[in-house]
């Protein structure tokens, strides 16, 4: 390319991988996200930094994992280090106006408040505008956006409304979800994409690089659609979870927090409501993703656009044993994420199996956009994306400290097949995803793995060493014996 690349950066909030048509065997429906792989980059094998909302936004935005950027559980969560993102230079959005791209903002936040006071003291508010983007700034994480006040103009200069029409009065639901009586104008996820549009017009009207942070509350719940999206699934049979049937979950163990409280008088057919309604919305988003591609196409922007999907984190929604939402667990429905990217130029319809995290995205936008990136805890996956052969990372690390002020420490690492998850107090969790790929037996104990334990163990010691977590002194007391790891 002769001159930078403008940066599309497509989020999407709690999405599981059977939710990506690409990823494996679904009925879900993302012919959108689909098309944008065949044109570009998907990695097989990509993961969050912490299955949280903010934690793992702090994550873009500084290259950091969350226990060190220090927004490791939700903002404004007792469990949280930090609850505001501190205006700095080294901001990814602040690294880019300094390379001289324009920085939009569509979307959920949440990493940061519009509130002056917090926990009894004073509060230094941080929203989008405040750390150099341009765009919508609305505060804290929305619950769906449905109330926030630019929505509900938008609403009423249109004549839209928002009404949600209950499909199962008569069971009680897993999760809320429910049909939309507006049309797909009406929906939060058409007036994002709205936002984004304009503001990608205005800043190619200027002549300046941009980058666009487009952010989905969904298909993080509720689950609200309209009916034509609902009626997509409304007969198709949503299978049942591999490991729905898991007695594991009755365990004494960390993942009891998410663990449905109706669990046991639930069926799948419960569940499997729940499903169609969630896959229904992600169909929806991936509407608007096609929205927004077509506009970079039809507009000729396309040509010089690198454009990135991924997500924050996955989703329970019922899998092993009735869990719901995401956190408490080593598992890979709230792990890993879908990661995708078209650089133009570069190979289509590639599937890379290098692990990457949501850690990479900050080198590689900088690199891309030619700007200056201070070492962190990512890797630029830029020269994969031009099908470069480098030697890469041979692990993977995700970390959870707890959210809803709940607190607790617990990281996964995984290396090849064997994932080791460190329960800071609890029993410790070992899986071999080679002959167990859906996670239902817990090898912690078993002899014929104890040098793989011993192995992952010293693994997520260095880790912790090299990135400077605080938390290394505990791990090395609790799991390693009192004498320190040299």
């Amino acid at each position: 390319m002769n001159e930078r690349p403008s940066i599309l950066l497509i989020f999407t909030d709690q999405h599981r991988l059977s939710a990506v048509g690409c990823y494996g065997e679904t009925v879900c429906r993302t012919p959108n996200i689909d098309r944008l792989a065949a044109q570009g980059v998907r990695f097989e094998t990509a993961y969050t930094t912490c299955p949280v909302c903010s934690p793992a936004r702090g994550t873009v935005m500084t290259g950091l994992y969350p226990h060190a950027h220090g927004i490791c559980s939700n903002a404004h969560n007792l469990g949280s280090a930090v609850h505001e993102l501190a205006d700095r230079p080294e901001l990814l959005s602040r690294r880019l106006q300094v390379a001289g791209y324009r920085c939009g903002y569509s979307g959920k936040w949440h990493l940061g408040s519009d509130s002056t006071r917090a926990f009894g003291g004073p509060n230094e508010p941080s929203l989008p505008k405040d750390v150099g983007f341009e765009g919508q700034n609305f505060p804290g994480h929305g619950g769906g956006g449905f109330n926030y006040p630019e929505y509900r103009a938008y609403l009423e200069e249109n004549g839209f409304v928002h009404e949600v029409y209950q499909v199962q009065e008569d069971r009680e639901r897993v999760w809320p979800y429910g049909v939309l009586r507006g049309e797909v104008e009406s929906t939060v996820p058409y007036f994002l994409t709205e936002n984004s549009i304009g503001l990608i017009d205005r800043f190619a009207e200027g002549g300046e690089p941009f980058f666009m942070w487009h952010n989905f509350w969904g298909p993080h719940g509720p689950f609200y659609v309209p009916r034509e999206f609902y009626d997509m699934y409304a007969d198709v049979e949503i299978p049942e979870w591999p490991n729905y049937r898991w007695e594991g979950s009755k365990e004494n163990a960390p993942y009891q927090v998410k663990r449905h409280p109706r669990t046991d008088e639930l069926e799948w057919v419960d569940w499997a409501e729940a499903v169609r309604h969630y896959y229904a919305f992600a169909t929806l988003i991936d509407q608007q993703i096609g929205r927004l591609l077509g506009h970079l196409e039809e507009t000729g922007l396309a040509e010089n656009t690198v454009v990135i999907f991924t997500a924050d984190h996955g989703q329970t929604l019922g899998s092993h044993g009735g869990l719901t939402d995401k956190g408490w667990h080593h598992f890979e429905e709230i792990q890993r994420v879908p990661m995708i990217a078209r650089v133009p130029g570069c190979e289509e319809g590639e599937v890379r199996q290098e692990w990457v995290s949501l850690a990479d995205l900050y080198p590689t936008i900088l690199e891309l956009a030619g700007g200056e990136c201070e070492e962190g805890h990512g890797r630029s996956f830029a020269p994969l994306l031009r099908g470069e052969e480098v030697a890469w990372r041979e692990a993977i690390f995700v970390e959870f400290h707890g959210v809803n002020n709940l607190a607790t420490t617990m990281i996964s690492a995984r290396q090849g097949d064997i994932k080791y998850g460190w329960n800071c107090s609890n029993r410790d969790e070992l899986y071999d995803l080679a002959a167990d790929p859906h996670e239902t037996a817990n090898l912690i104990d078993d002899p014929e793995y104890a040098r793989a334990l011993a192995a992952m163990r010293q693994l997520l010691a260095d880790w912790m060493r090299e990135t400077g977590h605080s938390g290394l002194g505990m791990y090395e007391f609790s799991r390693l014996g009192i004498h320190r790891i040299p």
